[in-house]
This record gives C-alpha cells, structure tokens and sequence, in this order.
C-alpha cells in the first residue's frame, strides 16, 4: 500500500507540473483591422494556447510599439480562441503594422493600417457589398461559391476600409445548430482562403448580419440561437459597438471624416413578412437610429442594412414588406429635413441604384 500512494503521489506531482506548462501560443488565423479613429484601433486573430499578449502595433513613422489596452476573447470546446485587442494612444495620420512576433504564419498576409487625420473634412474611398458565399467541403459541387479573385481585385483598390452588409459568410444547417459549429464555420473560412485573409488584412473593416451569417435563409426573430449567434459575430468582427448598448443586436455608428455611417440589425427584432404593421428594424432600434440620425453632424449619413430600403419590388426580402415601420422612418427623415441621407443595402447580388422622393424630400 505505501508503494502505491507514493506511485500516486508521482502521477499527481506530474499532472499538476503539466498543468502548469500551458500550451504554447501558435496563431491559427491571421489578423484583421476593425474599428479605426484618430487615436484608436481593434485588431482581431484566432490562435491555440496562451496567446492573449501575443500582438502588438508598431508606428511605422517613429518605430514606437504599442501593446493592447483591453480584450475581448471567445473559444471554443477545443481550445481554439478569437481574439479582439484594443488600441489607444496612436497617433492621427500614422501607418501601423501588426506585429505578431513568433508565429511564421504571419508573414503572409502583411496587416497594416492608417489612422484618420485630424481634419475633419478629407476625400476618401470605401469599398461595399455583401454575399460572400465561401464553401470549404462537398457543397462546392451544389452551390457556386468557392471563388476568390474578387478579393484580389478588391485589395488593389487601396481604399479606406470596408462596409460589409451581411451574409459575410453562409451558414448551413450543420453549423447553425449549435454555438460551436457557428464558431467553426467563422474561423474555418478566416482559415482557408488567403485571397480574403490579405483583404481583410489590407484596410479597416466594419461589418453587420444578413440572414446568413445570423442563422437559417430568411431567419429572423424566432431563430433559437440568436444569442450564440450574437456571441460569435461579435467574437469575430472587431466593430466598435457601443460601451453601454440600451438594447440587445447587432448595431453600432461610426465617423469617418465628414461622413456617419448607422450600422442596423435587420435581424434580431424581424417579425415573419406578411403582417404590414411587423418590426423590421423593432421600435427600440427605431428609436435609436431616429436620434442617432438627429444628433449627427456629418454631410452624409449612410444607413446600412441587409435588406433592400427604398425599391418597392416584392421579389425576395425587402423593408417594403413592412410598410408602416419603413414608412414611419422615411416619413421622419423628411419631417425632419436629415440631409445627406443614403441606404447601403445587400442581399440581392445584383447592383442597383435608386433614388427616391418622399414627402418632398
């Protein structure tokens, strides 16, 4: 018996001296820029074992480092992490790059951002759409996903950042079933296409849901696993959502220059189409896009949705299919003479450009 609780006694000291040596830090998917102002950034990547501290920026102009403020960090039941880290105290007008030390991984892409300047006025180019549908496994064969020279051609535009409207990527039954299925599918495409990992390396990105980066083709409201969903967006696009939210979604602002950008959840509040007096938006997001709207300053006032806003075509889905709450809010933006007005929306794959006149608007 004393034989064998020493042998015990050594299986325990062993275990515990293993549990002390986490798993050293290896980056699994490469980084992305989200959030920029002045003075602020989020960088997101996904990596294995003890990587919280494993990114920096450095100031290409004064080669001084800075290191993260705050994180935000979700995983899975095998161990994988999504990683969001804050910046603060860069300085406007200034290029940075992404250091991630040890990981060859990293060598391509190359992640570089600029700050805005301080002025308040100043040209820039954005790039916009949505309905990337990516596959990795056997449904290329069904569905035409799985091409990415787009994205190439995307990254020579060289512009300021990218609005993404929603069905950034397709869920399928498999992986909207469960919190760790939707977490896969995220970083399994962050993983596997490079052409998109050098994009999305390549400038800020800011990004809101569709139906199918939120749950099944045409979810809304009733989706059971809206929360996890929530969770794992979140998780995985560094946006800067507000410190305080007054309501639960998927929303947020942004500034850039003299143009404001209200970025809508046409999702989490969605009544089922066929009810003329249904939510689309719901009355608390409403609320906060009319006093959003009021309160900005800004030339132009981009409003971006998943859904088609100002053509009448039943075809599909669109925000005509719940005609008193999209008449409600054109009617206040003309009431109130909100200027500089104008609706990005996804969903359709096809361009199209309309114009419309409201109330004398």
């Amino acid at each position: 018996m004393k034989k064998a609780g020493a042998t015990f006694a050594i299986l325990l000291i062993a275990f515990l001296g293993f549990s002390q040596n986490p798993e050293k830090p290896r980056l699994i998917a490469w980084p992305l820029v989200g959030g920029v102002t002045q003075t602020t950034a989020c960088v997101w990547l996904a990596y294995r074992g003890d990587g919280q501290n494993m990114v920096s920026l450095m100031d290409t102009l004064d080669k001084q480092s800075y290191f993260p403020s705050g994180f935000h960090k979700i995983s899975d039941r095998k161990g994988n992490t999504a990683l969001i880290a804050d910046f603060k105290g860069l300085l406007p007008a200034h290029v940075y790059k992404v250091v991630i030390p040890f990981d060859p991984l990293l060598l391509k892409p190359k992640c570089f951002f600029t700050t805005q300047s301080d002025s308040a006025v100043k040209d820039m180019d954005f790039l916009f759409g949505s309905c990337a549908l990516l596959n990795t496994d056997i449904s290329r064969i069904v569905f035409p996903g799985g091409a990415q020279q787009i994205f190439g051609h995307m990254k020579k535009q060289r512009t300021d950042f990218m609005v993404w409207l929603g069905d950034n990527l397709y869920y399928f039954h498999k992986h909207y079933t469960s919190y760790d299925g939707m977490f896969k599918r995220n970083l399994t495409i962050r993983r596997s296409y490079l052409s998109l990992a050098e994009f999305l390396a390549a400038q800020p990105n800011y990004a809101i849901w569709d139906d199918h980066d939120y749950g099944w083709n045409d979810s809304d409201k009733k989706f059971p696993l809206k929360d996890s969903s929530l969770v794992i967006f979140k998780g995985f696009w560094p946006n800067p959502y507000p410190a305080e939210q007054p309501f639960k979604g998927n929303y947020f602002t942004f500034r850039y220059y003299d143009a404001e950008f209200f970025m809508t959840d046409d999702r989490w509040y969605r009544d089922s189409p066929g009810d003329t007096m249904g939510a689309y938006f719901g009355a608390e997001q409403v609320k906060w896009l009319k006093e959003a709207l009021k309160a900005s300053k800004a030339t132009f006032k981009f409003i971006c949705t998943g859904s088609q806003v100002l053509n009448d075509s039943y075809y599909g889905e669109s925000y005509a299919k719940y005609p008193h709450e999209r008449d409600d809010l054109l009617s206040f933006i003309a009431d109130n003479n909100i200027t500089g007005v104008i609706f990005l929306t996804g969903d359709k794959h096809y361009t199209e450009l309309s114009k419309r006149d409201w109330n004398g608007y």
